[in-house]
């Protein structure tokens, strides 16, 4: 069975437990998120189960290389929270724009991709997070909370030539768009479907304050931004929490922010080929059942990220980890990471508490926009400023 996906979700303990109980070959083929992007577009042929984010739904599904799931062969599928199912945890959450995965998890009688539930979903909604950025060094009130709490600091003189961010268009820039507006730069009709005449804006004020040497670097995988930060170049970047265990693992005592306009929220998901057969896409789905049964949840959450049924995830955690991990409170031990590297020590609490708390402060998801093509265009000009 090949997996196409990316480093956030396709790591080596999982691949290997996943042969031993499912009893079949695995290959996992890790790319950066637009190449993955790019050949799940294109090429059904090369890969069996594509694992990725629900934005990227929107330029791959139009393309029909993936299939429909049908939810009479998923399992746990009552086990999935609200959140991927309703785009918000709870009533009382925003209804954050941009890419939110439940305007695009059903199957409609048209084909097309939409909330109205139906018996089948574009893709198995699986691990995510509510990001935000990391502090270097990692300065901390007595209280514990991380000094820099505003997105504005992206945007901020103090961290000129210091800042990195990450260069996919659907992601970083929707970090540089809650910068913008909590720093009084822009405010926007949408912020997560910017129109051609907030794109040209935006770009250009951001090219300007490129020009004078505000931004160290744009980072395209985790291990970019990890060099970025333990080589001593930036004091504030743009990072993924998985990237924040990475540089726990390796010692470096970074910190991730707190911010107080709320996070950038991103879902990850499962979609099948189109070019299955019969056996082969019994296979796939074995697979997917398999993630929701709680082993995977549970090694993606030491690697800091949640699971879509996080219940049959606690069952393969210790008291301590499930504590830090999802309910927010003081680690009671030293905690590892899915690689065996401690990553938290005891007494440490989870930046932003709880997985509740955290997951009903998502502002904004990543987005396909619907001017996506103009903005990449922009978006590229802009990166290639910064190469100069």
């Amino acid at each position: 069975m090949r997996v196409l996906g990316t480093s956030v979700s396709l790591i080596e303990p999982i691949r290997r437990r996943a042969e031993e109980d499912l009893g079949i070959d695995i290959e996992f083929i890790t790319e950066d998120g637009k190449n993955a992007q790019q050949i799940a577009a294109l090429y059904p042929q090369s890969f069996d189960v594509y694992d990725q984010w629900f934005h990227n739904i929107d330029l791959i599904w139009p393309t029909r290389s993936v299939e429909p799931i049908q939810l009479d062969r998923i399992a746990r599928w009552d086990e999935i929270n609200a959140l991927p199912k309703k785009g918000r945890l709870s009533d009382d959450a925003p209804l954050a724009p941009g890419g939110n995965p439940a305007q695009r998890l059903f199957v409609q009688d048209d084909s097309e991709l939409g909330a109205k539930p139906t018996e089948r979903i574009s893709m198995l909604p699986t691990v995510h997070n509510a990001d935000s950025f990391a502090c270097v060094p990692c300065g901390d009130h007595a209280d514990g909370e991380p000094r820099v709490a505003s997105w504005a600091s992206l945007l901020e003189k103090k961290h000129h030539g210091r800042v990195a961010v990450q260069s996919d268009a659907a992601i970083g820039l929707m970090d540089v768009i809650l910068a913008a507006m909590a720093d009084g730069w822009m405010t926007f009709e949408d912020p997560g479907n910017l129109s051609v005449e907030e794109i040209d804006e935006l770009i250009s004020r951001l090219t300007k304050l490129q020009r004078q040497g505000h931004f160290a670097a744009f980072w395209t995988t985790e291990a970019e931004a990890g060099a970025l930060v333990s080589a001593e170049k930036v004091d504030v970047s743009s990072m993924w929490w998985q990237g924040f265990v990475a540089l726990r693992r390796r010692g470096f005592a970074v910190t991730m922010a707190i911010p107080h306009e709320g996070y950038r929220g991103w879902y990850g998901g499962m979609a099948l080929s189109r070019a299955l057969n019969d056996k082969k896409r019994d296979a796939v789905y074995d697979y997917l059942n398999w993630w929701l049964d709680g082993y995977a949840g549970a090694m993606m959450m030491r690697n800091n990220a949640h699971i879509a049924n996080p219940d049959a995830a606690k069952d393969y955690l210790s008291n301590s980890e499930w504590d830090y991990w999802y309910a927010g409170k003081p680690a009671l031990d030293d905690l590892q990471c899915p690689y065996g590297r401690t990553v938290v020590r005891r007494g440490e609490r989870y930046p932003g508490g709880s997985y509740d708390q955290r997951m009903n402060r998502i502002v904004i998801w990543n987005s396909v926009m619907d001017e996506h093509n103009y903005l990449v265009r922009r978006w590229n000009e802009f990166l290639k400023n910064q190469a100069k």
